[in-house]
């Protein structure tokens, strides 16, 4: 199941920045709610996507950093909301 609250915790360990977090986590779940199922890395791309249109790209690079998009020999999870 999808858990949102996991991309909440990633931008927690991101930033301080309340304002940057509530905002950047708003737009990320608008983006993934026409999806009825989603994988993680389609996700942590959102993440990236998102932080960089909102002119943090350092923080956007700290992200992908910790969170590889095409990390070897793993196989992504297919998230489902229902």
């Amino acid at each position: 199941m999808f858990d949102a609250r996991k991309i909440l915790s990633s931008l927690n360990h991101l930033t301080h920045d309340d304002r940057l977090i509530r905002r950047t986590n708003a737009l990320i779940l608008a983006q993934i709610a026409g999806y009825s199922q989603i994988d993680t890395q389609t996700i942590r791309q959102l993440v990236t996507s998102t932080l960089t249109q909102l002119d943090h790209p350092e923080l956007a690079k700290r992200y992908s950093e910790y969170h590889p998009s095409n990390p070897k020999n793993t196989s992504f999870k297919q998230l489902s909301f229902f």
